[in-house]
């Protein structure tokens, strides 16, 4: 009973392999498809292997090019197209018409309104739930001595169903499209009540609401996205839309956002451009790849010690030379033996005026860093130089 939970939980993310295209009225995977129970599907599929489990409504067209799997109490409302066996739960009703090109094993209470075509047997009778089939699937692969290939497989699949605790992205699962139970995939609004993990090079029309969002490189995004959680854009990813969070937001690089991006904070890495407005109380940060961060930068991280030992370079690259031999140094003339006239004479510059003080040059003379006074102000200062000498010879004559 472990493991068949353990398989239950897988159905909470709704994980999209690489090369993924939602569009306006189909998906195509290249690989397998999962849908969980009492799910609401109104695109057409192209897939592999197609497993739906009880409850499943689906509008569009099927075509697998393997296997079909449709657990219980599921509908089918068009064409569906089979490249292997098809095997029908009890109750299933497919209002178009079914072609199955291998076996046809279906239960009781079938209902197929279009009519079939089935090159292979045809078996009536109970088939087992897809639950139950997946458990027995992987303890006959044990039994075969596949051990470690199931115990591989296992573990890259549950390793996506641990909670998002930083921006770092989990990978989906290689070729397997899930959708979680309860899930409803229209043309406006793809509604998920867990978490949507995408994948590479992907491209995807309508809305997304969703926990939280992680998505790969090279995404093509026509929509916009809500989530309770986090959001994380890979890089060189385009969306055309709107980004809204309660938690936090993290464009990568080289990405482009046609829209606004509402959340608690947002991360922009290097080149990350949104056209829209930015509302984040917890405020808007740029982040630089750290190996394309300038010496500066890294300088004033690490508290300037790189500088510190920059300055010691010279004494080491001094400690480093050998000490010449001093009878290999040639000998060097006096200066008082300079001929005068010869090239190797200094240079005497010519009209030079020894100043002790600047106090000692007139007012025409240009000093640094004193104003040059205007003729009134020098006008002014020339009277009250007159007159202050007129009246000290007045006072000396007054006391004699």
């Amino acid at each position: 009973m472990s493991t068949i939970s353990e398989s239950e939980e897988i159905l909470k993310y709704f994980l999209v392999p690489d090369n993924t295209r939602i569009e306006a009225n189909k998906i195509t995977v290249e690989g397998d498809v999962i849908v969980g129970n009492h799910s609401n599907i109104e695109y057409n599929i192209i897939g592999d292997t197609v497993i739906m489990g009880e409850g499943v409504v689906v509008s569009g067209d099927i075509a697998a090019s393997n296997d079909i799997r449709i657990d219980m109490w599921s509908k089918l409302g068009n064409r569906v197209e089979v490249g292997g066996n098809a095997y029908l739960g009890e109750f299933v009703t497919i209002d178009g018409k079914l072609l199955v090109q291998g076996d046809l094993d279906v239960g009781k209470e079938v209902k197929i309104r279009g009519g079939f075509e089935a090159k292979g047997w045809i078996l009536v009778r109970n088939p087992i739930p897809v639950i139950i089939f997946l458990f027995l699937y992987i303890k006959e692969m044990m039994r075969l001595g596949k051990g470690e290939e199931i115990e591989k497989a296992v573990e890259e699949l549950f390793e996506d169903s641990e909670d998002i605790q930083s921006f770092e992205r989990k990978e989906p699962a290689e070729k397997v499209l899930i959708v979680p139970a309860d899930s409803k995939l229209s043309h406006e609004t793809i509604e998920i009540d867990g978490e949507a993990i995408i994948g590479k090079n992907c491209l995807i029309t309508g809305n997304i609401r969703a926990q939280a969002v992680s998505t790969g490189e090279n995404l093509t995004f026509k929509g916009s996205i809500y989530s309770e959680g986090k959001i994380f854009i890979g890089e060189n990813c385009t969306v055309y839309g709107n980004l809204s969070s309660k938690g936090d937001v993290q464009i990568g690089r080289n990405s482009r956002v046609f829209g606004g991006v509402k959340a608690n904070s947002v991360l922009l890495l290097e080149n990350a451009r949104v056209d829209g407005t930015i509302k984040a109380p917890s405020g808007v940060s740029f982040l630089r790849d750290a190996a394309e961060m300038p010496v500066l930068a890294e300088v004033n991280a690490l508290g300037k010690l790189i500088m510190g030992k920059t300055h010691e370079l010279p004494e080491n690259e001094t400690q480093d030379k050998p000490e010449k031999e001093p009878q290999d140094e040639p000998e060097k003339e006096p200066q008082d033996k300079i001929k005068k006239g010869s090239r190797d004479e200094p240079v005497k510059p010519l009209n030079v005026m020894e100043i002790g003080s600047p106090a000692k040059l007139s007012a025409n003379v240009f000093v640094p860093g004193r104003k040059r006074k205007t003729a009134r102000t020098r006008a002014l200062e020339r009277t009250r130089h007159f007159t202050g000498a007129r009246t000290h010879r007045k006072e000396q004559k007054s006391e004699e």
